[in-house]
Order: C-alpha cells, then structure tokens, then sequence
C-alpha cells in the first residue's frame, strides 16, 4: 500500500459534508480520491466543495477503482450490505455507517468477509468515541459506583416526527431503534458487556404537516428497550425521534447506579458546556460535578458552541474516520469492528421480535 490511505466515500449526504468527508482529510495521511452519488449533479457539487477529483454514480465503479485502499460506505441502510459485499469482494478496507445491515443474516454474512478477507473494517458508532463516555467508561472500571446494577439512558430528537426520508421507511430503515437505538444498545454493550436478552415496545408516532408523504410502512418513531445483561445488569433504553427539542436539537441522558454511587451525565446541543457528569456516592448528601479531563478533548475549543465542538473533536482526535486510516496505516484491527455491528444488529432484530409477538427475546 501506498504511504497514504487512498479513500472513496459513497455519500453525498449532509451527514457526509459535515463528517465523513472533513474527518477524513483532517489526517495527515489520507488522500481522498473519489465519491459517489445516485445524481451527478450533487456529487459535482460535492466534489468541487470539498477538493475531490474523481465522481461517480455506480459505487461498483467506484470499488472497482484500482488507485483505492479504502472505502467509506454512508449510503442509506437498506444500501449497506450490498455495498460493503462488494467493497470486501474487491478487497478493500471498509468503514460503514450504523446500523451496519437490515438483518443478522447480512451483518453475519458481511463479518464473516471481511475476516476471511483480512481487511481493517469498523462501523461509525460515534458517541462512544465521545469524552462523556470515554470518561464514564473510567469511572466506572476504577470503581467509582461499586458494583453496578442498573443504567437507563435516552436519546431524543424530533426530526422524526413528520416521518420523512428513508430513515422512517419500514421497508429501507429500522426507524429509530436503528438510527439512534443502535448508538445506546452499542454504548452499553461498550460499558458493560454482552447482551442477553432484550423486550422491546416500538410505536410508530406520526404528525406530518399537509400535503407531507410519508411512507405506506411507516418504521418506530419512539423505541423503549428493556436489555438484561450477560453480567446481570438491567439496561432501560428508550430513542425518541418525536420529541420537540427547539434549539437544544438533541440530548444524550445517562444513569449509571451502583452499590456505591450514581452517576449521571448529559449531551445537550444548546450548551457551551455540552458534556457534563454528575456522581452521587453513597451516604452523601450532595451530588458534585465531575469535570471531564481535558486531555479527552484533544485541545479543540471548549468555549466553541456545542455542534462546533463536536465537529472539531472529530477533526483532531482517533475517532471515526480518522481511526479507521490510522488502524489501515498501522495494520491493527479497527473498533468498533463488524463484529460489533452483528452484535448490535442481533440486538435490534430481537427487538423487532420482542415488539411483535409481545415477547422476551434471547439474544445468541
């Protein structure tokens, strides 16, 4: 391989624009050569905004690109399986957005290639790569709340509640509990181990505006999980895309309980502080503010509005695409893996099980 990573992003998303391209030619060491588009015009645009030489409308061109190490998969998720398939087929280092399949039989399929084929593959679950979380995963590994019993955690937003786009289509999306579900069940997977079982109540709510389309399948809007632990744990989850957020856009919400201390932490989007922690120790009255650690945020500008904040972190830290060339460059396994992605993929199918036969689903 060449001293830089070679990459093709297939995406022309605003997700795209505002992370996977930026946070990829943030390194040093990246060479971003092509991206793909179902509209010519769009990935034009695209490509004359953010520097890229090459275009393409058929990602199978774009694979089939000799000067490529690498290939960034931000496509729809009824788009993933076939699209990473193809990119391991070839060879390819691949890193795919979340959730990584539409079923376990996809995640399981696209695993087991990217073994077989001895490549770098990872799966974008951003927030565990966040300081929050990072620092929780300290707190809780040093002891901090004893032996934990329970963690609740929420994720809201409200861009769902017109149901609009493929994401709130059942028949090319797992609605919620996969666009924002899948970020808590790999966080807690992240936090405290295997899951094994998972009851789930999925609701699809809907208020579109006149003369809104929204799809014949309508997919969850509002997602509550009830996950047992290999260990023992309880897990309360819930992913909303129905609540009105205002300016705050979204918030993060944990709780941690232990026999010794709770601990709590919040993202809020309208803050210039936007990660904070809480602890609660046992037999104390008072609940302090833990400051997380400087040295977690890799020197960006904590004075900086919190989307702002975000989008630096990105551009400066390992994380997201900027590992996944980093592991390339090192030859290291990337995490979170595909491994990882049927892990939770086994989660959220269970989910869909649970909800519809009103069941509690063992997870294999």
């Amino acid at each position: 391989m060449s001293q830089k990573v070679r990459v093709g992003v297939i995406s022309t998303s605003g997700f795209a624009e505002w992370n996977l391209i930026p946070n990829t030619q943030s390194h040093q060491n990246a060479e971003l050569l092509s991206v793909c588009g179902r509209r010519l015009d769009r990935a034009a645009e695209v490509a004359k905004k953010h520097g890229i030489n090459k275009i393409y409308t058929d990602y199978r061109e774009l694979i089939r690109s000799d000067d490529l190490d690498a290939v960034i998969v931000g496509s729809p998720d009824d788009l993933h399986h076939e699209m990473v398939i193809e990119a391991l087929s070839h060879g390819k280092h691949v890193f795919c957005e979340k959730p990584m399949a539409s079923t376990v039989q996809q995640a399981q399929e696209m695993a087991s290639l990217a073994q077989k084929q001895g490549v770098v593959n990872m799966v974008n679950f951003t927030w565990g790569w966040l300081p929050l979380y990072v620092y929780l995963k300290e707190l809780l590994d040093g002891g901090t709340i004893g032996v934990p019993m329970y963690v609740s955690l929420g994720y809201k937003a409200g861009y769902g509640i017109e149901n609009q786009g493929w994401r709130f289509d059942g028949d090319r999306a797992a609605g919620i509990l996969g666009d924002l579900g899948a970020h808590l069940i790999h966080l807690v997977r992240n936090l405290f181990g295997d899951v094994k079982a998972v009851s789930a109540n999925l609701r699809s709510f809907s208020a579109p505006r006149d003369h809104q389309i929204i799809p014949k399948n309508l997919a969850n809007t509002s997602a509550a999980l009830l996950l047992e632990l290999e260990n023992g744990l309880q897990a309360v989850l819930h992913a909303t895309g129905v609540t009105m957020m205002g300016k705050k856009m979204q918030e993060h919400q944990i709780e941690l309980a232990g026999t010794e201390g709770t601990l709590q932490g919040l993202i809020r989007f309208d803050k210039n502080k936007p990660f904070r922690i809480w602890l609660t120790r046992r037999d104390e009255q008072d609940t302090v503010e833990l400051p997380i650690p400087d040295q977690l945020f890799g020197g960006i500008d904590r004075t900086l509005p919190a989307i702002d904040q975000l989008s630096s972190f990105f551009k400066v830290m390992p994380a997201g695409p900027r590992l996944f060339v980093e592991n390339i460059l090192q030859g290291k396994s990337g995490k979170p893996d595909f491994n990882e992605g049927l892990q939770v993929q086994k989660v959220i199918d269970g989910a869909f099980k649970s909800d519809k036969e009103g069941i509690r689903v063992m997870i294999e």
